[in-house]
């Protein structure tokens, strides 16, 4: 056999290499066996390719429901140590956590230029009817791109039926379809059928020269990620969330929570702990805006972060990274910039704070804020103001009154017109006597043409003798990731 190219395949357990504990015996459990056992079902794998195959499997292969972050850093370890002898890594695994393990491997993995490919069964390998064989033939392939013609993935993906996912995006969304997994706000990068098709203008771009390749073991494991459902009890968020760094909570809809004092108070407990809190939806599908709603404005005060479009996955395993890799506010900035491709947009949230009080109104508010080096105009998707627990004083219930929010023009008045280029919101509010929460979004090349390179100054006016409070003011600045 001419060598074309050299996969090494890493096996750790899983589904595809179970067998009957007591072949002899009926409705004997199913246990992982040993990697052996599992490559004499495929005993000519890649050899009409030209690939070179290497192997190592765990001691003790794992049912994937037992993998945890100990595990991820020991399949770093093993890759890592060959990875200037092979083209590219296959991992076999069980499809439990198998989105877990593949979210967190991106992120230990700095300056992937190698496919690493993720892939197991829904049946066992040993069985006469199952998925295994194909799914580990693709997986070879793919990551034996030399010898295939395939093109070369930077990046650590799920292989498995039909699809080629990227890891960061991936969720398990059956157990029982062949197409276990999904990408669900990503488009797959590629599909197996008759041929492998690959879409390279979704992959990863190369790393830059010299950018060498790296682990990154300084995982933060304790996080804890809780589901919010109805009946939930601020004592048990408390609780679950008392002696952890970070918390990934799974909220409704685009990022809701209960607006319930005492909800409130326990996620601001926890926050002013130091520990991080970040938002992802329980949908499949679709992102966490938080303030688009008033049931979210809650978090959006309190501190809590958005996830955007992350999976849950990708959210804990990022977290992890995220606390052992950065320290202090970068960590906050860190998990809502893309790093691997795990979400759509970037977001760099501004938060102006409070301005006033019922019992002491101001008649002008200008501020400033400085936005993170990472961010670029060029790259602005779009921008949204959002006002919470918004009030008037000297205004009579019912009286409409405008108010308008420039961006980088301290010098702002009432008089200035609406029409000005750095005028970004213009409203005409009516006053009821109570606060009101309110989301606007900037027209993009309004904000584009406003926004400039440096600080960006907020400056809201309202006419004479009225003044006005709020709690919060916030400027989210969306850029493609």
């Amino acid at each position: 056999m001419t060598v074309k190219a050299k996969v090494f395949i890493l096996y750790t357990g899983g589904t595809i290499g179970m067998a009957p504990e007591n072949p002899e015996q009926a409705g004997s459990p199913l246990v992982p066996k040993p990697l052996n056992e599992l490559l004499k079902y495929a005993p000519r794998l890649g050899v009409k390719e030209g690939i070179e195959l290497g192997f190592k499997g765990f001691d003790d292969p794992l049912d994937s429901s037992d993998v945890g972050p100990e595990h991820w850093l020991q399949m770093a370890d093993y890759i890592e140590e060959v990875y200037e002898d092979y083209d590219g890594f296959v991992v076999l695994h069980g499809t439990d956590t198998m989105a877990f393990t593949a979210s967190a491997l991106a992120f230990i993995f700095e300056n992937l230029a190698k496919p690493v490919i993720v892939t197991g069964s829904q049946l066992p390998i040993s069985e006469s009817r199952t998925d295994a064989v194909m799914n580990l033939v693709n997986a070879v392939h793919i990551a034996g791109y030399k010898a295939t013609g395939l093109p070369r993935i930077p990046e650590v993906v799920v292989s498995f039926a039909d699809k080629v996912l990227r890891g960061c995006r991936t969720s398990k969304v059956s157990s029982s379809s062949w197409a276990g997994f999904d990408s669900p706000n990503y488009p797959q990068l590629g599909e197996i059928g008759e041929h492998i098709r690959i879409s390279e203008d979704l992959l990863l771009p190369m790393p830059s020269e010299g950018q060498t390749f790296q682990v990154n073991r300084d995982i933060v494991s304790n996080v804890v990620d809780i589901s919010l459902f109805p009946g939930f009890k601020p004592s048990q968020l408390k609780r679950l969330a008392s002696d952890v760094e970070g918390l990934v909570l799974r909220t409704y809809g685009a990022g809701n929570a209960p607006g319930a004092k005492g909800f409130l108070d326990a996620v601001q407990h926890i926050n002013t702990g130091g520990r991080v809190i970040v938002n992802v939806t329980q949908c499949s599908e679709g992102m966490v805006e938080m303030g688009l709603y008033a049931a979210s404005s809650g978090l959006l005060e309190r501190g809590v972060i958005s996830g955007l479009d992350m999976t849950p996955e990708a959210a804990l395993t990022k977290m992890m990274w995220t606390l052992g890799a950065k320290i202090g506010d970068q960590v906050v900035i860190q998990m809502q910039v893309s790093q691997r491709g795990e979400q759509s947009e970037n977001l760099f949230d501004l938060r102006y704070g409070e301005c006033g009080n019922e019992s002491e109104p101001v008649s002008e508010f200008r501020a400033y804020r400085t936005p993170d080096r990472r961010f670029s105009v060029t790259n602005l998707s779009r921008a949204v103001i959002r006002l919470s627990k918004f009030g008037f004083d000297g205004v009579k219930e019912g009286e409409s009154i405008p108010l308008r929010i420039f961006m980088n023009l301290p010098s702002a008045s009432i008089e200035t017109p609406s029409s000005h280029t750095r005028c970004v919101a213009d409203f005409s509010l009516v006053w009821n006597g109570k606060e009101i929460n309110f989301a606007h979004e900037i027209d993009n090349s309004t904000a584009k043409a406003s926004i400039g390179a440096d600080d960006i100054t907020l400056s809201i006016v309202v006419p004479e003798n009225v003044k006005f409070w709020f709690e919060g003011l916030y400027l989210a600045l969306f850029a493609a990731a």
